[in-house]
């Protein structure tokens, strides 16, 4: 009888310590989702191409290449297919002589009556929402509690002329991105540091 006591003496001590440490404080996949959402809904993550002017906008509009961005190339690519606007590119002569590869963008009546351009902020196409968290560390004191997660993210919230297949260029738009952050636990959860 005493051997039987003893075994569910520890039998309990086990189921104790099991549920102590599933309250370690440890980031739960959930957690941390929510702390990479806070942190993109903290600094709007929304998929704009715009011209430096906006206001002084003149279709059509030319611009250089170099110095474009996979994203906004992605976005210009896919309103183009949208048929929202005609994107064009050619060799184009400066001022002073050198000629250099730009590109011509044209807003459609498509584009005109969809409302796709905005005058402040150009052509939106959707904004990046944390899709799923993939792997993370443990933290611990080495770490200063920091853990490093790996997630995907997507666009979202498109607006209605916004078709998912007619911007596969747009890295986030057919396929998820993945994605890296560091992140520590704070009184209002984790966030990204």
């Amino acid at each position: 009888m005493n051997s039987k006591k003893q075994t569910l003496a520890y039998g309990a001590l086990i189921a104790m310590a099991a549920a102590l440490a599933g309250c370690s404080g440890g980031p739960s996949k959930g957690d941390l989702k929510d702390g990479l959402a806070a942190y993109f809904k903290e600094k709007p993550q929304q998929a704009c191409w715009n011209v430096e002017n906006n206001q002084a906008v003149q279709w059509p509009i030319r611009i250089p290449i170099a110095g474009m961005n996979k994203t906004q190339l992605g976005i210009l690519d896919g309103v183009n297919r949208s048929g929202v606007a005609t994107v064009t590119s050619a060799p184009v002569q400066e001022g002073d002589g050198v000629t250099v590869l730009a590109l011509t963008i044209t807003l459609t009546d498509k584009g005109k009556s969809e409302k796709a351009w905005d005058p402040q902020k150009g052509f939106c196409v959707g904004t990046r929402q944390v899709q799923d968290v993939n792997e993370f560390t443990l933290p611990n004191k080495d770490t200063d509690g920091m853990t490093d997660v790996k997630f995907t993210w997507h666009y979202d919230d498109l607006p209605g002329w916004v078709e998912r297949d007619k911007f596969t260029k747009l890295p986030g738009m057919a396929v998820p991105v993945n994605d890296e952050a560091m992140m520590q636990k704070t009184n209002n959860g984790w966030r990204v540091q």
